[in-house]
C-alpha cells in the first residue's frame, strides 16, 4: 500500500552513519522524507562510547530531544545529567545551553531530535571556541555555512 503525499514509514527513510574520532551517530531524516520545511525530526541512534556531536548551543533554533531507547548522559550546560527512554529534554533559542549526549553506559542511546530550521542560525562551541554562522551568501549568492573563532578586536579594526 503506497503512503499519501506527505506521510512516510521511517522503515523506509534512509539511514546515514558518520563518524569523527570520538563522535559517532546514525540518523534518519524524517521530517524532511516527509516533505517538512520549517521543522525538522530525525531519528538518531548514538553507539556506546560515543558522544553525539561537539556540545553546542544555538541561537536562533529550538531544539528538543526524545529518548527513546537506552540510557545515557546529557551534556547541559556544565551539568551531566542522566537520562532514559522517556525523558525529554528542550533547548530553546538563545539560553546560550551547550548540549550533547553521551552513550556512555555501555549500550546505544536513541533519541528524537525535533528542532526549527532557520537559515539565519549562529551555533556556539563553548569546548572549542568556535561559531557556526548558518547560510552565509558568498559573491555569486550561494549560501553555506561557516565555521571560525572569534577574537577581541576594535570595532574598526581592518575597517579604516
Amino acid at each position: 500500500m503506497s503512503q499519501p503525499q506527505g506521510v512516510v514509514n521511517m522503515r523506509e527513510v534512509p539511514e546515514e552513519t558518520w563518524e569523527k574520532g570520538r563522535f559517532s551517530r546514525r540518523e534518519q531524516d524524517l521530517g524532511r522524507a516527509a516533505g517538512s520545511a520549517t521543522v525538522g525530526l530525525r531519528r538518531e541512534v548514538i553507539p556506546a562510547g560515543k558522544q553525539s556531536f561537539p556540545r553546542h548551543a544555538h541561537m536562533a533554533e529550538e531544539e528538543i530531544f526524545v529518548v527513546v531507547r537506552g540510557r545515557r548522559t546529557l551534556l547541559r550546560g556544565d551539568q551531566r545529567v542522566a537520562v532514559e527512554a522517556g525523558d525529554v529534554a528542550a533547548f530553546p533559542a538563545g539560553t546560550g545551553v551547550a548540549h550533547a549526549f553521551v552513550a556512555d553506559s555501555g549500550e546505544e542511546l536513541e533519541f528524537l531530535s525535533i528542532g526549527e530550521r532557520n537559515d539565519n542560525d549562529v551555533v556556539v562551541y563553548p569546548d572549542s571556541g568556535k561559531l557556526l554562522v548558518a547560510s552565509v551568501a558568498d559573491e555569486r549568492g550561494k549560501r553555506r555555512d561557516m565555521v571560525g573563532r572569534l577574537q577581541e578586536a576594535d570595532y574598526f579594526d581592518g575597517e579604516l
